[in-house]
């Protein structure tokens, strides 16, 4: 098994690294995505690449419209988002439960 020494491989390291930009990984992860501006088509392009757990993998969910049996409402947005969207649910709802059993107190 032949070794390399340390300062050329750390000398390797550097040079690929200096690309003079970001890598395409960091560009794509810092590049804000807007699900809600996106086609079908564009968000399966996006999606492509990425994998299911990816914090940019755009999730879309229907649902029923309020009032109508035909009519259905899409929803699409980041994991990330949707992660978001679940921790301020719970949160809301976390308050709202100690709220009532504050005032649920018998004062006999």
């Amino acid at each position: 098994m032949r070794t390399v020494p340390m300062s050329a491989l750390l000398a390797a390291i550097l040079l690929l690294g200096s690309s003079g930009g970001p890598t395409p990984a960091l560009a794509a992860a810092s590049v804000p995505v807007d699900p809600k501006k996106m086609s079908q088509a564009e968000i399966r392009a996006h999606n492509a690449s990425l994998a299911r757990t990816d914090p940019n993998f755009i999730r879309c969910v229907k649902s029923a419209a309020v009032g109508s049996l035909v009519a259905r409402n899409f929803s699409c947005r980041t994991v990330a988002q949707w992660h978001e969207a679940d921790r301020v649910g719970n949160e809301e709802a976390r308050a709202l439960r100690e709220e009532m059993a504050s005032k649920n107190t018998n004062t006999n």
